[in-house]
């Protein structure tokens, strides 16, 4: 059974460790449950000391920064160590080593393996290991440590004829990421993007800085913003890749879908306004908002586009065609505008309880909403008869024209 303590031989600077305890209790966990945090900060050096101060100074920050609740760090303060100094020219005097200083220790307290009970009853028949220590190990002082003996060129010198010794109180684990030394400080964010809590955490970081030797890195759901980022910018791009495969078949033209999805722009109009007015940013669920706002305002143009379409099949001009349309599918346009922006208030007022950081999502697809109904109605059909008199074939076709002149082919 192994003392709750630490030994630590320190010679030339180097701390040699020989051997960690940690004691536990019955239904306490003492670690995991960082990565569950949303805002993780690895402090690495190699210095144990300047990396407790700067998880001090890392938590103070932290309480600088609006949004941040249940701040802590992983380092505790509290188990037993002895610390045993080197003396080096003692150490040469009496011809011992490190290794020799170790072993001793080591046997004194830990014990040696002496030789194996074989079909232990009091161990359910299974081998025994019997290790020989010193009595009373368990409770050793300082005092009693400097008279271990050291085995020294055939002869025998005391523990504390080579090193100093003394107790201290050291941490109750060492994390390590990256072979580093690390302290793991973390928080949870609340009623404010994590994005913004980052960007005013590295602005302190920056002004005020941390103890020398030590760097930090983010973790938790911190080091996953930059990749979401991409994937949602990926899928935003990939809908509307998918949105003009599919009209480009529903209207049998590579073009008109072109038209209708006009829409989008229109509505970013409008998400960016409202996001600047209510003083939001373009974060997480903002780019949420836009992938979400590109599937509702897509519906404008096509119940205006493709009625028309369908007036213009049935004998009418496109002009005749596109101010009927205007007129029978206004209401359906404007209905079921009205109930999407109605629906999301509550969110965009943030009237229920959880939803502060959903804020910018709403506000995007409302603003995206509105003007896109707006504008969907004075600029689609606008471009619409303009592509009609001026067709895209006839620009290829002139354009061709010149060049065979330019060329004299």
């Amino acid at each position: 059974m192994l003392p709750e303590a630490l030994l630590k031989i320190i010679f030339h600077k180097q701390r040699y460790e020989f051997s960690e305890s940690k004691s536990s209790v019955a239904g306490i966990s003492t670690g995991g449950g960082e990565e569950h945090s949303s805002l993780l900060i690895y402090l690495l050096g190699s210095d144990m000391d300047s990396l407790i101060k700067a998880s001090y100074q890392m938590q103070k920050k932290l309480t600088k920064v609006t949004g941040t609740k249940d701040i802590r760090s992983n380092y505790r303060v509290g188990v037993p160590e002895f610390k045993l100094t080197v003396d080096r020219d003692r150490m040469k005097f009496f011809n011992t080593s490190v290794q020799d200083i170790k072993e001793a220790f080591a046997g004194a307290i830990s014990g040696k393996k002496a030789g194996v009970l074989p079909n232990d009853s009091q161990n359910n028949g299974r081998d025994t290991d019997i290790v020989v220590r010193l009595k009373g190990s368990d409770s050793f002082k300082p005092s009693d440590l400097t008279s271990i003996p050291v085995k020294a060129d055939n002869k025998t010198v005391f523990l504390g004829d080579v090193a100093h010794i003394e107790e201290t109180v050291g941490p109750t684990g060492i994390t390590r990421v990256n072979k580093q030394r690390s302290v793991i400080v973390q928080a949870n964010v609340t009623d404010r993007p994590l994005n913004e809590v980052v960007q005013e955490l590295e602005s302190l970081i920056k002004q005020e800085g941390l103890s020398e030797g030590v760097t930090y890195r983010l973790g938790g759901q911190a080091a996953n913003m930059g990749s979401s980022y991409g994937e949602i910018i990926q899928a935003l791009l990939l809908s509307l890749l998918l949105v003009y495969m599919l009209l480009a078949v529903l209207y049998e033209s590579a073009f008109t879908p072109m038209i209708r999805m006009l829409s989008l722009p229109l509505g970013l109009i409008g998400s960016l306004l409202l996001l600047l007015f209510t003083n939001n940013t373009i974060n997480i669920y903002s780019l949420i908002g836009f992938l979400v706002m590109d599937g509702l305002v897509a519906k404008n143009g096509t119940l205006l586009l493709d009625y028309t379409l369908t007036l213009m099949g049935r004998g009418m001009s496109a002009y005749e065609a596109l101010v009927e349309a205007g007129k029978t599918r206004l209401k359906p346009i404007f209905m079921t505008t009205l109930t999407m922006v109605v629906g999301m208030l509550p969110t965009a007022l943030s009237l229920n309880e959880g939803e502060e950081t959903r804020v910018s999502m709403a506000w995007v697809i409302i603003g995206g909403l509105v003007s896109s109904t707006v504008f969907t109605l004075l600029v689609i059909p606008i471009v619409f008869l303009f592509f009609e008199h001026y067709p895209v074939r006839s620009w290829f076709t002139g354009a061709l024209g010149y060049v065979k002149r330019w060329t004299g082919y």
